[in-house]
């Protein structure tokens, strides 16, 4: 603890000392501001309130003393007990937070503040708890009641023994977790992981908690693997991390910039700065910082080699890998996407925004300033004009076993349209507000499309599946990411995978969603039991992978 006094008139003063918990210590002039200080050992002394007191000697021994009372203390520990992070909630769903003193301390005036897009600082306060010295909150935000739809972020406060007030998350400094309001009865639980879910496949579950480290569930044993830990953003960071699980582990994306690469129970040790761009199978393309070099990475032996080098640029290289390692490619430099080879599809005015494919067929979008022109490559050769869209990114195509979804413009606002293997055109939305297509990092032009060209969109905050000749039908919330998998819909938001009850009320393998409270589906089982996944134990101790930073 640094002391810090001034004494006067100076040119009588001696010596200054000071004593605090039976401590005495001298305190030293500085010379330029005339200040005595100097610093106590706070280490062996408890906890508690004690006297500080401050005397100043003249050259006759003659003394002044003053004295304050200071507390030594440390802070109150504040947590959120229910729901855990990045959890989806139901309305009325209670938030419980508890806040417990440091002996001889207890918690004051401890509070909980809940925002959203729709409420603003909502405050829920605590009251004694059974614990001694400790407040507990356990309410749920009212004002308005929660809403499908809301992102909610919760901030504890208390109040410091010696006054003033600390609130948890930090202004500066911590990451703070999300929970979002779901109440959609269409939607059930399939499994928890025990942080936000990045991305998921028949057997595992790639996930990074609210800490900031990065694991995978295993879908069956729900054993987890913790395989790093990343840099926590701060309050002003602007990028966002992403990732996906490949066939042979892990590639994460951070958003300060450095890449990672776990495969076969391994992380690379190869430093990699810059970001990745497409990956498929054992193919990971990534650029570095100034995009000047885009290099192909071959996940299983660690090896990259240059894919395509242009010094200079200013523009954005976009790519997508079809299952078959072959890669499309474009850049604002060249009108025409680039394939295999010296393949070269489209010439049209305008910027080219990135290239996808389902391995079959391939398309592409080109930006002039005020539309996007969308074109399907058909894999025997055809150039297919699919229509004008009022969206200026690469986030207007999906393709997928040889249908096209694609955004066109009715004249005001974007519509969703469907083309089928046999050439058909559909409409599938006609809101008077544009319609999007759900995309994720990695997963740009992939997800959206079942087997049978329904197709899933966004449209004022809802999720719909839109089928040739029905009305879309909604599904729940705009939260979250959809994905056709294996023979169903699913939805991953937050912490949690949700199956889509088909529009029989079904789930995609047959089976009947039973309800629970407020339309939710019930979970297969309680979400305590997830507890266990904590101490699972970590298959990569023993291989000693680095952590990144």
């Amino acid at each position: 603890m640094r002391v810090s006094v001034r004494a006067t008139p100076p040119e009588e003063v001696y010596a200054v000392e000071a004593e605090y918990a039976g401590v005495t210590i001298p305190l030293t002039r500085n010379q330029v501001n005339g200040m005595h200080s100097g610093t106590f050992d706070l280490t062996p002394i408890p906890y508690g309130p004690y006297t500080l007191k401050v005397t100043a000697y003249d050259r006759y021994g003659e003394a002044s003393t003053v004295q304050r009372l200071v507390h030594r203390y440390a802070p109150p520990t504040m947590w959120v007990i229910s729901p855990r992070p990045y959890t989806p909630i139901t309305r009325g769903t209670p938030i419980v937070a508890r806040c417990v003193g440091t002996p001889p301390y207890s918690c004051l005036n401890f509070s909980a503040f809940v925002s959203s897009q729709i409420r603003t600082a909502e405050k829920l306060t605590g009251g004694p708890s059974m614990v001694p010295g400790a407040m507990e909150i356990n309410q749920s935000p009212s004002s308005p009641p929660l809403q499908s739809g809301e992102v909610l972020r919760i901030v504890l406060q208390s109040e410091n023994p010696g006054g003033g007030k600390m609130s948890i998350p930090a202004i500066y400094g911590m990451y703070a977790p999300v929970y979002y309001v779901e109440e959609s009865p269409k939607l059930s639980v399939v499994q928890r992981a025990p942080g936000a879910i990045i991305d998921f496949d028949a057997t595992r579950i790639l996930f990074l908690d609210h800490n900031y480290l990065l694991g995978v569930v295993d879908r069956a044993t729900e054993l987890v693997t913790y395989i790093g830990e990343l840099q926590p953003p701060t309050p002003h960071t602007t990028t966002e991390d992403y990732g996906a699980l490949t066939p042979s582990g892990v590639v994460m994306q951070s958003w300060n910039g450095y890449l990672f690469a776990w495969a076969n129970g391994l992380f690379s040790r190869t430093e990699r700065r810059g970001w990745i761009d497409a990956v498929n199978g054992d193919s990971l393309l990534w650029m570095t910082p100034d995009e000047d070099r885009i290099n192909l990475l071959t996940l299983t032996t660690d090896v990259d080699t240059t894919f395509h080098l242009r010094p200079g640029t200013t523009t954005p290289f976009q790519a997508d890998i079809a299952d078959s390692g072959d890669i499309y490619y474009s850049t604002y430099e060249e009108p025409s996407i680039r394939g295999p080879g010296e393949l070269r599809l489209g010439d049209h005015p305008g910027y080219l925004q990135r290239p996808i494919t389902d391995g079959t067929n391939v398309a592409g979008r080109w930006w002039n300033g005020a539309v996007c022109s969308s074109y399907l490559y058909t894999a025997d050769g055809q150039e297919v004009f699919l229509g004008d869209s009022r969206q200026g990114n690469a986030a207007g195509l999906l393709l997928h076993g040889g249908y096209t979804a694609f955004l066109k413009s009715d004249g005001a606002v974007n519509q969703v349209w469907v083309r089928t293997p046999a050439g058909d055109l559909h409409q599938l939305s006609d809101f008077p507000t544009s319609s999007r297509f759900d995309q994720q990092r990695l997963r740009i032009g992939h997800d959206g499309i079942s087997d049978t060209g329904d197709v899933v969109f966004l449209n004022d905050g809802k999720r719909y599946i839109g089928r040739p000749g029905e009305e879309p039908e909604e599904i729940g919330s705009d939260l979250g990411h959809a994905r056709w998998f294996d023979g169903g819909w699913y939805v991953t938001l937050g912490n949690t995978l949700f199956e889509v009850a088909a529009g029989d009320g079904t789930t995609g393998d047959g089976a009947v969603a039973t309800e629970g409270m407020a339309g939710r589906p019930v979970m297969e089982r309680p979400q305590e039991g997830l507890e266990l996944m904590y101490t699972a134990p970590l298959a990569s101790e023993a291989a000693e992978p680095p952590a990144p930073d």
